[in-house]
């Protein structure tokens, strides 16, 4: 399944008048035209996120919950803005000719003089005369373009194409389960494997060293996933590994192509890290997937946002067919592209970036030819055989996704939709085991609405019964045998799971977890939190759940999970309420009588230190702040801050991945410089596309007696956004859009210190 292309290669290059669309080479000849971008930068991060999953188990530190929904308009914008003029014309005479010699029209983007462009999606470009996204179909394939200073020549491969697979969770990071992420990968590849075309090597370690060692063997592609970022202080991209001790290792991608441009036989790189293809915007190369492909590797496949599990299935099932099937890997990810947009409703189908030196193809596959057809059937058979596994071994998590993947392709196939009925309807089987962590996004809606009570803690969550299954005629010859298995497997999976959260009740009656729920007792709520009391409401209000259970300020987050979150997305500074950076959080706060908790997910893709010797300033740099007082619903819209009463707490990204706390004490009818307090706890990591930060702020510190359930105080929660030069204030974003003047507590939102959620 052969597919020739005849090349139409543009580069964007800025110019001291503006940036310029050229066309190199087509089979038109060449030309150029004025080229603007059609995008604000939030208009860029809306579109980034529109085109992730919409509600996923993420490869990506911090998920994306805002989105905007047309992805069409979006990418008919781009495509409109970069066919236009000279440039357009050449691109309908190229498609024009192509056609006529029974070829396709590959795109070569390259935007090494532009490389601030490089985050921009240009997977999505629609095309409005021809009426489609050029990338969902094999005749128009895109390819961003990179100059590498040696191409290998194609590399013959024998059957199996071999895949070297890393999975890497650092200890130090949000959980990535790699139990979860290696089944996932073997189920959906396991009929390529059995038919002998495709091989995978999981290794057994996530360190450089024990990738060192494994490429003494000879290995085709490598395939990693895990989490990837971008180093804002180096200025390029890393994959995080793990260190002999299991601690994250940000191993840059000129290290790690010293050892992959190396290795034998190895020609593709695929990075399942959300922000592998991400660049500086000042130098193309230093993005992970353009190093590894400059310094000699042909093809780098990466992920420029999250990827969901569902999605994770098809892209890699997909993917390793047609790529050995001979299809060139620019058709193999568009064929992907069409099974991703067919698959599902989510606009996931554009995430993966095809970065490429050279015209040839990296493989020559024709040997595989001659090694057996996967069974039509066999993908859906091991999804299904995998699918009964999980949920035997109690982890029904893995399940869900692939089941739903098989419902979409034969929604009649055996017995799927009653399993999936019966794991996803009861509560108690929605979440086994708990989440790791919170959904760390963008702004939550306001007003807040509490969460569910989350499930007790413990291995796993106590059903109250079976799954309600109903029989059902078979919906396939042999079928019933397997509904039976699966209907005892849950059944079994309820009654050990309610022996062992029963076994954990007698040792310790009081379940884990900052939101443990009135099943932690009344003991431990009046102990953490004072007696019962009417919880007040108020418009606008910042609803704080009492802490049985504090939270530990470790930077692993984990115990965030269910706690409902507010989001911090209006834009109070500057007035016109630009905000370059596209900055938003959500911010969680969790209470007891010695302390208040914070805890933030920063959206801020230029993260700019503070300057640890001036704590009274962390403002000015990247930090989230809150002003917090006494209740101050009676006072008018004008009053002052209340010296020695009234508070601005600052907690700041500081060098080192550290985060510093300080306080400005108000006084004179203003907040003069205050200082650091090393009383204030507080923790870091630092994400892809900003930073989580979580602190406990004692309540001496804030000039405050130790609170009980029902008290009122006012504040809300700010992120500051830095400038690098000059360093200062860029932008400020709040939960509060009435926070007009810091000093005017009568605007302040009602901080509620409520009961347990």
């Amino acid at each position: 399944m052969e597919r020739d292309y005849l090349d139409f290669e543009v580069s964007i290059e800025s110019t001291p008048t503006g940036q310029v669309a050229r066309v190199a080479a087509s089979p038109a000849g060449g030309g150029s035209a004025a080229f603007a971008l059609p995008f604000s930068a939030v208009e860029l991060a809306q579109f980034m996120t529109a085109v992730g999953p919409p509600r996923v188990a993420s490869r990506r530190l911090v998920p994306a919950e805002t989105r905007v929904m047309d992805v069409k308009d979006h990418g008919r914008r781009l495509g409109d803005a970069l066919f236009a003029g000279e440039v357009g014309r050449l691109f309908r005479e190229s498609l024009s000719s192509a056609k006529q010699q029974g070829a396709g029209l590959r795109v070569r983007l390259s935007l090494q003089g532009a490389p601030d462009l490089e985050p921009v999606p240009w997977e999505y470009l629609y095309d409005s005369e021809l009426g489609r996204f050029l990338t969902l179909s094999s005749h128009t394939p895109i390819v961003r373009s990179v100059e590498a200073l040696d191409v290998p020549a194609p590399v013959q491969v024998t059957a199996p194409l071999r895949v070297l697979v890393m999975i890497s969770s650092p200890s130090d990071l949000p959980e990535l389960a790699v139990a979860h992420e290696e089944k996932l990968l073997r189920a959906t590849t396991a009929d390529l494997v059995k038919s002998g075309r495709l091989e995978l090597v999981v290794l057994t370690r996530a360190t450089l060293s024990e990738l060192q060692r494994a490429l003494i063997d000879t290995f085709h592609v490598f395939h990693f996933i895990g989490h990837g970022g971008f180093d804002q202080g180096a200025g390029e991209g890393v994959l995080v590994l793990e260190r002999e001790d299991g601690t994250s290792h940000r191993v840059d991608a000129s290290r790690l192509g010293t050892l992959l441009h190396d290795a034998n036989g190895m020609q593709l790189v695929v990075l399942n890290a959300c922000e592998g293809a991400r660049t500086s915007g000042r130098d193309a190369f230093s993005g992970v997937a353009q190093a590894i492909v400059r310094q000699g590797l042909p093809a780098v496949v990466a992920m420029q946002t999250e990827i969901s599990d569902r999605a994770a299935l098809v892209f890699s099932h997909e993917f390793y067919y047609f790529l050995t099937r001979g299809l060139p890997i620019d058709a193999a990810i568009c064929e992907v592209r069409k099974a991703m947009a067919t698959s599902d409703e989510a606009a996931e189908w554009g995430t993966a970036v095809l970065v490429r030196s050279g015209l040839d193809q990296p493989f020559d596959v024709s040997a595989l030819r001659s090694t057996a057809e996967p069974a039509p059937e066999g993908r859906l058979e091991s999804l299904y055989a995998a699918a009964q596994s999980s949920l035997a071994s109690a982890t029904p998590q893995t399940a869900v996704p692939i089941l739903e993947q098989i419902a979409s392709e034969r929604p009649d196939y055996a017995d799927v939709t009653l399993l999936l009925d019966a794991v996803k309807a009861p509560p108690e089987l929605q979440e086994l085991p708990p989440p790791a962590g919170p959904a760390r996004s963008g702004p939550t809606p306001r007003p807040q609405t509490p969460p569910a009570p989350p499930p007790p803690s413990g291995p796993t969550a106590p059903p109250q019964g079976p799954p309600r299954v109903t029989l059902m005629p078979e919906r396939r010859t042999g079928s019933g045998w397997k509904w039976l298995a699966a209907a005892l497997a849950l059944l079994l999976v309820g009654v050990i799971a309610f022996i062992v959260w029963a076994a954990s009740l007698a040792e310790d009656p009081t379940p884990l977890g900052p939101s443990a729920g009135p099943s932690a007792g009344p003991d431990a709520v009046t102990v953490a939190c004072g007696p019962v009391a009417d919880i007040p409401r108020a418009e606008a209000e910042l609803l704080v759940a009492c802490a049985p259970t504090p939270p530990i300020i470790d930077g692993r987050f984990d115990e965030w999970a269910g706690v409902t979150g507010v989001g911090i997305d209006a834009v109070i500074f500057p007035r016109s309420g630009a905000n370059p950076h596209g900055v938003h959080g959500t911010a969680r706060l969790l209470w007891n009588r010695d302390a208040l908790y914070v805890q933030a997910d920063v959206v801020d893709p230029v993260i700019i230190e503070v300057d640890e010797s001036q704590p009274d300033q962390y403002w000015r740099g990247d930090s989230i702040s809150f002003e917090i007082g006494p209740d101050a619903r009676e006072l008018g819209p004008g009053a002052g801050v209340r010296n020695g009463r009234d508070r601005h707490v600052i907690i700041g990204v500081a060098p080192g991945g550290a985060a510093r706390g300080a306080i400005n004490t108000a006084a004179g009818g203003d907040f003069p410089p205050g200082g650091a307090v090393p009383e204030i706890e507080a923790a870091l990591a630092r994400t892809p596309d900003g930073y989580l930060i979580e602190a406990r702020v004692p309540w001496a510190v804030l000039g405050v007696d130790p609170p009980t359930r029902g008290a009122v105080l006012a504040g809300q929660v700010n992120i500051s956004d830095a400038r690098l030069d000059p360093w200062n204030h860029l932008a400020m974003i709040s939960s509060n859009p009435d926070r007009i003047v810091q000093r005017r507590p009568g605007a302040w939102q009602p901080i509620i210190l409520g009961d347990v959620s």
